[in-house]
């Protein structure tokens, strides 16, 4: 377990609680101010807008929380919950590549049982783009709020695999809103709460986790079509899909089908064993 002697709360447990009531009243705040200014700033409103509009308040959001509990709470920097970019190049590439990879068998797959096909209609070229930043900034948010300020904190009250599962069912939990959320759906996402964390336990650094979270988010939604946690965004493929919904993922998206499942929860292990093989002794003990 990690040791901090500089936070104004010895528990870490008890830091991450006090930071996700202050997370929650902040993103409910933000929401509905939002529901209120949305319709006086834009005269054509669409679910679309709407959209685009709280990915970037939660992304402000997200950021305020935890520049907030670390300046105050933790005494210590944002920079220090794992943005250090030098030394880190092959991490951002396997976890670029591993979304990438995951998707693409996945797809492949659904393809090779004839229960997906794509075809192209009119590219929307600019919305495309706004998605691209727009996941980015998902990407970012999320991984710093998860697996920066909670995974971190957690890893000074339990063991980093303790606190790892644990902030993969936070992780989880965040996602239960999402509409037409189902249990496959939560029992993936905690899957990937685990997954994205598995680097951060030895390195303490988020690049594999944000670059694996932005490639698997955009490869899946933007590019091949799916929705994205139950959100339909602009895309370069359209689909056709047909077949049960425990395959397909149905209206919530690839994050629902057991393909995921067992594709994720084998990457998961694997790179468990990678990781601890590569980092012997761990990084943040």
């Amino acid at each position: 377990m990690m040791q901090t002697t500089a936070s104004q709360i010895k528990n870490g447990w008890l830091r991450v609680l006090l930071f996700l009531v202050g997370y929650f009243l902040l993103i409910v705040f933000g929401n509905n101010l939002l529901a209120v200014l949305t319709p006086a700033l834009f005269s054509d409103t669409d679910e679309l807008t709407l959209f685009y509009s709280s990915i970037l308040l939660n992304f402000l959001m997200s950021i305020t929380s935890v520049f907030i509990f670390r300046k105050i709470v933790d005494r210590s920097t944002v920079q220090s919950l794992g943005f250090q970019w030098k030394g880190f190049g092959k991490e951002r590439l396997s976890g670029f590549f591993t979304g990438v990879f995951l998707t693409t068998v996945i797809a492949t797959v659904l393809w090779l049982m004839h229960l997906l096909q794509w075809f192209v209609t009119d590219v929307d070229a600019e919305g495309l783009m706004i998605v691209l930043a727009l996941l980015i900034l998902v990407a970012i948010a999320e991984e710093l709020v998860f697996r920066g300020y909670i995974l971190q904190n957690l890893m000074h009250s339990f063991p980093k695999e303790a606190a790892l599962f644990a902030s993969a069912l936070l992780f989880a939990g965040f996602h239960s809103l999402n509409p037409d959320i189902t249990v496959i759906a939560f029992i993936n996402i905690f899957i990937a709460g685990v997954l994205l964390g598995i680097n951060y336990i030895y390195t303490k650094n988020l690049w594999f986790a944000i670059f694996f979270h932005f490639s698997w988010n955009f490869f899946q939604g933007p590019l091949l079509g799916f929705k994205v946690s139950g959100i339909e965004l602009p895309t370069l493929l359209q689909q056709n899909g047909r077949g049960s919904a425990l395959l397909t993922g149905g209206t919530f998206g690839l994050e629902a089908s057991w393909l995921v499942t067992l594709c994720m929860s084998i990457t998961s292990i694997l790179l468990y064993f990678i990781f601890k093989s590569k980092y012997n002794t761990t990084v943040v003990e």
